[in-house]
């Protein structure tokens, strides 16, 4: 009796599992599930389906996909998986169906299974709407629209549009044309591909296209679907769109003029100069002019104060060059560029070599008039050049007979003055002479001229020739005192001491 019980409960069991798809001796089972529920096509259109055949219980074997079961009404559908219609749960198969051009529109049922010989069948379905061949689609265009917004003469220009479905009997992508009229003047039609969904906007642009600017008065228009009409349109009062503007007159184009004050500069090598360039705008705004040169020569730089700026502006060019920089006349170039605009100004520059160190002698005054016996005042001064500091020796040359030149400084430093003193005789020769004061120092020689002309005097007075012979006079006189003395000594005495007697006889 316990044996019949379990035996009956083990045919039970088994009823179960088959009656629920499950096989007792593979315990496992799978899923099919195609999308999307529904298509739509027209005679001769193929569409497709995407069948997931999932694992439910493992564990797995190989999977049979077909569209079954055949009925009458599916004749005229042709079916085929790819890659393949057969796998190893979990796959995905995407389901062809290609619909024959005979076929009948109507709404038809596709049954999607899936089959293995262990677990048996396991259907899914989808629908297939097939559409009457004329196409209908109610087009739409809105919001034309134009980049830039506001154009000036020249501007290229583009324009867009937004197109849409409000409904079709057809699926997507759809191409359709789209005329446009500018000023009146039908331009032509070109075929766009509009990719759904219904009631989704699609931007159509010119941009390869664009149009240059014109001043004026314009008007554009664009259709959709244009005669002759492709599609059997439903609506066609929103077919059709038109955008109007007006272009006003272009600008003067940017334009700016240079000068440059002076045109010409001389600079000492290793000192600097400068010149003023004035940019002007002539038309146009809003750009931004650079500044250079060209053309300098080695151990000379530039510096433009400011480099650039909106014109109109003021710029100062320095040029600083260096004791090395090569001695010459120099034309320079100066570049001014913005805004599309290159001008090209000359200008020049001489450099001159850099100074020695040396010194210069000056006498003040050049030339002096003078009676014999009287003197000549001269100052000398000595000026330094080039930072010149050596100490400078003075003397003279060219001094006529019984002259005598005195200098209050026979050595001077640069910057110094020395006073010379000409002394004449009543026995100078009178004349003009040329005196030369010669300087001396720091391995240069410079010398300076000065003409002295020398007149007669008056003759001289008893007092002047005694003045002039005093000393003379004296000595004598001396001479003369000691003798006398000598001689009355000698009265006195039997004769005079030997060393006196070579003079008696003077007397």
């Amino acid at each position: 009796m316990r044996g019949k019980v379990c035996l009956a409960l083990v045919t039970l069991l088994c009823l179960s599992l088959i009656l629920n798809g499950i096989s007792p001796a593979y315990g496992w089972n799978f899923s099919v599930d195609a999308e999307p529920e529904i298509r739509y096509a027209f005679p001769g259109q193929t569409v497709t389906y995407t069948v997931a055949v999932g694992l439910v219980l493992g564990p797995v074997e190989t999977v049979q996909l077909m569209v079954s079961p055949m009925v009458v009404e599916l004749l005229g559908f042709t079916f085929s998986f790819s890659p393949s219609s057969t796998g190893t749960p979990p796959f995905v198969r995407t389901l062809y169906v290609t619909v024959s051009p005979s076929k009948a529109p109507g709404t038809y049922t596709l049954p999607v299974t899936g089959f293995n010989v262990h677990v048996g069948w396991r259907p899914d379905s989808v629908t297939l709407v097939v559409l009457p061949t004329s196409p209908v689609t109610d087009w739409a265009l809105s919001n034309p629209t134009m980049n830039p917004v506001s154009p000036k003469v020249g501007d290229p220009t583009t324009f867009s549009v937004l197109l849409s479905t409000l409904s079709t009997n057809r699926p997507y992508p759809q191409s359709v044309r789209i005329g446009a009229f500018f000023d009146g003047v039908f331009l032509g039609t070109v075929t766009v591909s509009y990719p759904g969904p219904t009631g989704f906007p699609s931007m159509l642009t010119t941009a390869s296209l664009p149009w240059t600017a014109k001043e004026g008065y314009h008007t554009v228009v664009f259709t959709v679907d244009p005669s002759p009409y492709s599609y059997d349109d439903p609506n066609r009062y929103n077919n059709q769109v038109s955008l109007s503007f007006s272009v006003s007159a272009a600008p003067p184009p940017f334009d700016f003029s240079v000068s440059i004050s002076p045109p010409t500069q001389k600079v000492t090598a290793g000192q600097r100069t400068s010149y003023t360039i004035v940019v002007s705008l002539v038309s146009g705004s809003g750009q931004v002019v650079s500044l250079s040169l060209s053309g300098l020569p080695s151990g000379a730089t530039y510096l433009l104060i400011p480099p650039s700026s909106s014109p109109t502006f003021q710029s100062t060019l320095e040029v600083t060059t260096t004791e090395s920089a090569p001695a010459g006349t120099y034309t320079l170039e100066l570049t001014a560029s913005g805004g599309g605009v290159t001008r090209d100004t000359s200008l020049s520059i001489e450099i001159e070599p850099a100074p020695v160190e040396d010194f210069s002698i000056a006498a003040a005054p050049t030339s002096s008039e003078v009676e014999q016996g009287d003197t000549a005042t001269y100052i000398m001064t000595i000026t330094s050049m080039a930072g010149f500091k050596s100490a400078v020796d003075l003397s003279t040359s060219g001094l006529p007979t019984d002259v005598t030149a005195i200098f209050s400084l026979t050595k001077l430093t640069p910057g110094g003055s020395s006073t010379l003193k000409i002394r004449t005789t009543k026995r100078t020769p009178s004349g003009a002479y040329a005196i030369t004061i010669i300087a001396t120092g720091g391995s240069k020689t410079h010398d300076a001229t000065v003409a002295l002309t020398i007149k007669e005097g008056k003759p001289a007075s008893f007092l002047e020739i005694l003045g002039e012979y005093s000393l003379i006079l004296m000595a004598l006189l001396i001479v003369l005192v000691i003798l006398m003395a000598v001689l009355l000594l000698s009265k006195r005495k039997p004769g005079p001491p030997p060393r006196f007697r070579p003079f008696l006889h003077l007397l």
